[in-house]
């Protein structure tokens, strides 16, 4: 891995190429990919962990996740950057594979429809609720215009969600977003609405003869995914059976000519019925034993984030908030954040490592104002395991008495202190007292039962390893440096681990103990070993030798191959690399340095492969 390398292509470079990614999409939080050889990605599990902005990774329902957090986007497009992965077909096989499970390819299709929509959903949620808080202290008054231009604002998305959620679903199924957008937008035009009268949602009418229930779609979730799945299916026909220099014309056409009554007069009142029967449903369960539901909701939600699941009842919360004007299940979430929030604050309190102090602060301020849980659950609770039961039991409790008070939440939300505008009425305090409740119990159970960072420590790639003090030998021929006085910058200061550098003067590179390849570039150029200790060991042959894309290497055993200490790993061409006019400077690092106390250079000067040239103590 170059030194310069960016996150983006380092993960590409880690799950085994792009030539092992069959698919790629992501959502608000993570990366998903699925893979064509999953063994690849595994064995570098633990390094793609390591890596400066990478939260965690989950492997589920097939697919390999790593959770990156807010900053996903950016991550994604560079890593799809002068790919074959490219924006328009870089998710289209991601859920087509046998192994990827029915639940798994319905979750990602929610999440690939909803996940452009959250930052506006979450954003006029808060308008909403500091509009209808200077309404009910009296500063702002029901009746200006002011209230009226910031109700529309904070509104509209909720007005129009048809529209966008066309737009975004067509995106998901490869369709032409205009003629989705104007497929929906059709329903919700005064002409439309009209033909309903004062009579509202059942009046029939007719088209060619064949009767119409009219329903109102402001606001409604279902109707379009429906639509917009369904002609995904009408425009790849049409184009296939219109020949290319017609369908410019004919392709909108036919489409509006078939979309519009087939959604107003199929989709469209399934689609409403549906959701308003989820909405009952739900109201049901809350109205007959808030508590109950409470505990349920408030305790496991963040398990459904671990999973994934939180994209299956999204929409229902949305759907609530659209129909009705409140949501139940909005605030139970928000028990669930803060649950997690307490839990990492006795994270911070209990731990006696540096690094984690800073990380659990940095993950509870993503909390406290983002309501974000992500780098919290992956980064603290799963992590040490004990937080996350601290965090249920602190979404329990306080989901208990947020359900059982019935609190209502008036905007789709992620719970933090920015959101607590969306939950202004009659039960605020009830929400706010709810939300003590979680911070407090997930705390002090997490101080009670304390976390085991040594267990942590040892935990590698889903297995326990029990680490130890190892020698490691000289790898290549040549005169051994400290690394901090390598040429690379970013070698250098041993951000990337503790070790050595090596000028070579022989193009052959041993293994300098008894392990397993886990990682070998490309390129050639870089090879990953992880001994039988656990030591996990990276050669980095030369500086910018990436861009050699193979030449002048040749690698002498495969991914995955065992190896003892002496084998031939690989072997370069020295004269003919130094005149391609690189640096050779070849850097021997311990990539998981910060699992052990200390790493220690034996011998410097020149030497032969095979001395002892460093020592990891634990």
């Amino acid at each position: 891995m170059d030194g310069t390398m960016s996150l983006g292509k380092t993960i590409l470079q880690l799950v085994g190429g792009e030539e092992n990614i069959k698919g790629i999409t992501h959502c608000a939080t993570r990366l998903r990919m699925l893979l064509k050889n999953e063994a690849l990605a595994e064995i570098h599990k633990k390094d793609i962990e390591d890596l400066t902005g990478v939260i965690s990774v989950v492997q589920n329902n097939g697919q390999f996740q790593v959770v990156i957090g807010p900053a996903v986007a950016n991550v994604y497009n560079d890593l799809i950057k002068d790919t074959g992965l490219n924006s328009e077909n870089a998710s289209q096989d991601a859920n087509d594979d046998s192994k990827a499970s029915i639940i798994s390819r319905f979750l990602d299709i929610v999440a690939a429809i909803f996940t452009p929509l959250l930052p506006l959903l979450a954003g006029s949620g808060v308008l909403r609720g500091v509009v209808l808080l200077l309404t009910q202290v009296g500063w702002l008054s029901t009746t200006s215009g002011t209230y009226h231009i910031l109700t529309a604002a904070s509104t509209a998305v909720f007005y129009f969600l048809p529209i966008l959620l066309a737009i975004t679903s067509a995106e998901k199924f490869h369709v032409d977003k205009f003629v989705a957008a104007a497929t929906m937008g059709a329903l919700i035009m005064p002409e439309f609405m009209g033909m309903m009268g004062s009579h509202g949602n059942g009046v029939i009418t007719h088209f060619f003869g064949l009767p119409i229930v009219l329903m109102t779609y402001t606001s409604t979730v279902i109707p379009a995914i429906l639509a917009i799945w369904c002609l995904s299916y009408l425009e790849r026909y049409l184009k296939k059976i219109i020949s290319e220099n017609l369908q410019l014309l004919f392709v909108p056409l036919i489409s509006l000519l078939i979309m519009v009554p087939l959604t107003a007069g199929v989709f469209g009142p399934f689609g409403v019925y549906v959701g308003e029967g989820i909405s009952s449903t739900i109201n049901f369960l809350m109205n007959s034993n808030g508590w109950i539901a409470g505990a349920l909701v408030g305790g496991a939600w963040n398990i459904f984030v671990i999973f994934g699941l939180q994209w299956a009842v999204n929409p229902v919360m949305i759907q609530n908030i659209s129909r009705s004007g409140f949501d139940y299940i909005v605030p139970l979430t928000a028990a669930a954040n803060f649950g997690m929030a307490g839990a990492t604050l006795g994270t911070f309190i209990r731990t006696k490592d540096k690094k984690m102090k800073a990380y659990s602060m940095s993950a509870l301020l993503s909390i406290f104002f983002a309501g974000i849980t992500e780098p919290a659950i992956y980064g603290v609770g799963i992590k040490y395991k004990r937080p996350l039961i601290g965090a249920i039991a602190g979404g329990a409790v306080g989901g208990a008495f947020i359900g059982g008070m019935h609190v209502k939440a008036f905007a789709f939300v992620f719970g933090g202190l920015t959101t607590i505008p969306a939950f202004v009425g009659a039960t605020l305090l009830f929400y706010l007292i709810g939300l003590v409740l979680c911070f407090s119990v997930g705390m002090v159970v997490t101080l009670i039962i304390g976390i085991d960072e040594q267990q942590a420590a040892m935990t590698k790639s889903g297995t326990t390893t029990t680490l130890s003090n190892t020698v490691i030998k000289q790898p290549v021929t040549g005169e051994v440096k400290d690394i901090a006085e390598a040429n690379d910058p970013a070698f250098a200061s041993g951000s990337m681990g503790q070790g050595l550098v090596i000028e070579p003067t022989e193009g052959k590179v041993y293994a300098p103990f008894d392990g397993v390849v886990s990682m070998l570039f490309k390129t050639n150029h870089a090879i990953g070993i992880t001994s039988n200790s656990g030591v996990e060991l990276m050669i980095h042959i030369g500086i910018d030798t990436v861009k050699l894309d193979g030449k002048y290497f040749e690698p002498h055993v495969h991914q995955g191959d065992a190896v003892k200490a002496g084998d031939l790993l690989i072997e370069f061409n020295v004269d003919a690399i130094k005149k391609a006019g690189y640096d050779l400077s070849t850097f021997v690092i311990v990539t998981n340095t910060n699992d052990y106390k200390q790493v220690d250079m034996l011998n410097a000067g020149a030497g032969g492969h095979g001395r002892e040239v460093l020592q990891v103590t634990v």
